[in-house]
C-alpha cells in the first residue's frame, strides 16, 4: 500500500476559519491521517466541499433572518408617527399586533404546506421578495386598513422566512442543531436592533394637531403628547418615517439572490449528502412524547410574543409614565433593548458549548425573574430603574425559541411538524400577548404593561418545569 498525496493536507486545515469550528461535524483531521486510495480521497473532497457549502448557506440564512428582526423591532419606534400618519387611534393601533401575527401564523402554515410540491429554498426566495416589496408598499397608504392589510402581509412575509430558515437550517445540520439555529436566529437579533436606529432620524418628536397623538387611558382621560426637548424651536414635527422601511426593504434584497442562486443550483447540482436530510424521519411516539410535545407547544406560545409586546409597547409607555421621555429617547432605549436581545444570544451561543442547554435555559430563567423585578419596582419613577430592567429583559429573553428547541431535541425527533407546531405556538402568543397588553394599557395605564409580562413569563417558567418533568425516562426512539 503506497501513500497517496494528499492536496488538503499540503494546504493545511488552518486555511479553514476557526470560527467555523462552532458548528458540529466529524473530525476531518483524523479522517486525513486515514485515506489509503483515490476512492477514499475524493469521498473525504466532497465531504468538506460538502461542509463548506452548507457552512456559506448557513451565513445567508442568518442574513435572511435580519428581516425577521427588522419586522420585530420597527413596529415600535414608529407606531407613534403611524398613528398620526393614517389618523387613528392608539386602540385601533393596537390592531395592527393582531393582523401581523396572524399573518404569521399564516406565512407559517403557508410554507409547512408549499415545502411538500416546492423547493425551500424557492420559498425562501419568494418569501424574502415579498417582504422586500411590502416595505417598500406599506408606509405610503394614510388609510388604517391600507395600513393593516400590510402589516398583516408582512407577518406572513415573516412567518414564511421564519419557518423557511430553520427548516433549511434543520437539514443542513441534522446532528447537534444547538449552535447552528442560535447562530441562523442571530440575525434577527441584529435585525431588531438595527431598527430603532433606522427610524430615529425620520421621527416626529413634535407635538401633534387635535387628537391624533391623543392616548385614552383611565376612563378616556386624554394625555396629549407633547415636544419634549431643551430648545422647542428644533422640534421635528413632520414625520418621515416611510424612509425607514425603504432602507430596511433594501437591506434585505441580496439574500434574495443569493437563495435564488441556491435553488438554481440544487436543481442542476445537487449533493446526496446534503439533500438526504431535506424529509426528516417520524419517530415512534408514546403517549409520553405527546404530552412532551404538547407542552412544547404550550410553552413556545408566549415566548416571543412576550418580545414583541415590550418592544412595541415601551415607547407609549415611557412617554405616558411620570418621566414623560420623548419618542426619540425612547427610540434609543428600544434598540438597547434589542440589542440587548442580540448580546443575550450571542452569550448563549457561545457557551453553549461548554454548559448544557438545560444549565443555560435556568440561568435565563433567573435572570428574567429578576429583570421582571426592577421593572415592576423602579421603571416608573426612576429612568436608570427603566434602562437596567429593559436592558436585562432583553437578554435574559433571548435564547429560548432556539435553545428549548435544541434542548427537546434530545427526547423526540425533531421532524418538521414540531418546529411548525412551535412557531404556529409562537405566532398565536404574537397575536394574543402583545395585543391584549395593548388593550390593557389602554384600559388600566402604562403600569399594566410590566404586571403583564411578569405574570406571561411565570406561565413559561411553570410550563417548563412541566416540560422537564415529562422529559424524565424520555428519549427519542
Amino acid at each position: 500500500m503506497y501513500a497517496v498525496p494528499c492536496p488538503l493536507c499540503d494546504a493545511g486545515l488552518s486555511s479553514f476559519p476557526s470560527w467555523l469550528s462552532i458548528f458540529p461535524h466529524q473530525s476531518i483531521k483524523q479522517d486525513l491521517f486515514q485515506v489509503t486510495d483515490h476512492a477514499a480521497l475524493y469521498s473525504l473532497n466532497l465531504k468538506m466541499e460538502d461542509r463548506k457549502t452548507r457552512i456559506f448557506e448557513t451565513i445567508w440564512l442568518f442574513w435572511a433572518f435580519h428581516l425577521v428582526g427588522f419586522v420585530n423591532g420597527i413596529i415600535g419606534p414608529t407606531l407613534l408617527d403611524l398613528q398620526q400618519f393614517v389618523h387613528a387611534s392608539l386602540t385601533q393601533m393596537t390592531y395592527i399586533f393582531f393582523v401581523q401575527g396572524a399573518g404569521f401564523i399564516v406565512g407559517i402554515l403557508l410554507a409547512f404546506g408549499l415545502e411538500r410540491c416546492l423547493s425551500t429554498r424557492l420559498i425562501m426566495t419568494c418569501s424574502l421578495l415579498l417582504g422586500c416589496m411590502v416595505n417598500f408598499a406599506l408606509p405610503w397608504g394614510t388609510v388604517f386598513y391600507y395600513l393593516a392589510i400590510m402589516f398583516f402581509i408582512m407577518g406572513m412575509a415573516k412567518g414564511l422566512v421564519d419557518y423557511a430558515a430553520m427548516s433549511i437550517s434543520n437539514q443542513l445540520w441534522p446532528g447537534e442543531k444547538g449552535a447552528p439555529f442560535q447562530f441562523v436566529t442571530l440575525g434577527a437579533g441584529i435585525g431588531a436592533f438595527l431598527a430603532p436606529f433606522l427610524a430615529t432620524p425620520f421621527l416626529s418628536n413634535g407635538p401633534s394637531s387635535g387628537d391624533m397623538f391623543s392616548i385614552d387611558i383611565n376612563n378616556h382621560t386624554t394625555q396629549p403628547l407633547v415636544c419634549i426637548e431643551e430648545d422647542q424651536s428644533k422640534c421635528n414635527t413632520e414625520s418621515r418615517v416611510q424612509y425607514a422601511y425603504v432602507i430596511i426593504g433594501i437591506l434585505s434584497i441580496p439574500p434574495v439572490f443569493a437563495f435564488a442562486h441556491y435553488h438554481r443550483k440544487r436543481g442542476s447540482e445537487p449533493l446526496m449528502s446534503y439533500e438526504e436530510f431535506q424529509h426528516t424521519e417520524r419517530g415512534t411516539y408514546s403517549a409520553r412524547n405527546y404530552s412532551f410535545i404538547a407542552l412544547l407547544f404550550l410553552f413556545h406560545i408566549p415566548v416571543f410574543g412576550i418580545i414583541l409586546a415590550y418592544g412595541d409597547l415601551l415607547t407609549p409607555y415611557g412617554v405616558n409614565i411620570g418621566l414623560h421621555l420623548s419618542k426619540s429617547h425612547l427610540a434609543v432605549m428600544t434598540s438597547v433593548f434589542w440589542g440587548c436581545f442580540l448580546i443575550g444570544r450571542i452569550l448563549n451561543l457561545s457557551f453553549s458549548g461548554c454548559l448544557p442547554n438545560f444549565v443555560l435555559l435556568c440561568l435565563n430563567f433567573v435572570g428574567v425573574v429578576i429583570a421582571c423585578g426592577v421593572l415592576i419596582g423602579l421603571s416608573e419613577k426612576y429612568e436608570v430603574g427603566l434602562w437596567m430592567g429593559t436592558a436585562a429583559l432583553g437578554v435574559f429573553t433571548s435564547p429560548y425559541l432556539p435553545m428549548v428547541l435544541a434542548w427537546s431535541a434530545d427526547y423526540v425527533q425533531l421532524t418538521g411538524g414540531i418546529i411548525t407546531a412551535s412557531l404556529v405556538a409562537s405566532g398565536v402568543g404574537e397575536i394574543l400577548v402583545p395585543f391584549i397588553t395593548g388593550q390593557c394599557f389602554v384600559a388600566y395605564g402604562p403600569k399594566v404593561l410590566m404586571y403583564f409580562i411578569s405574570g406571561t413569563i411565570a406561565y413559561e417558567i411553570v410550563t417548563f418545569l412541566f416540560l422537564v418533568i415529562c422529559s424524565r425516562g424520555l428519549r427519542k426512539n
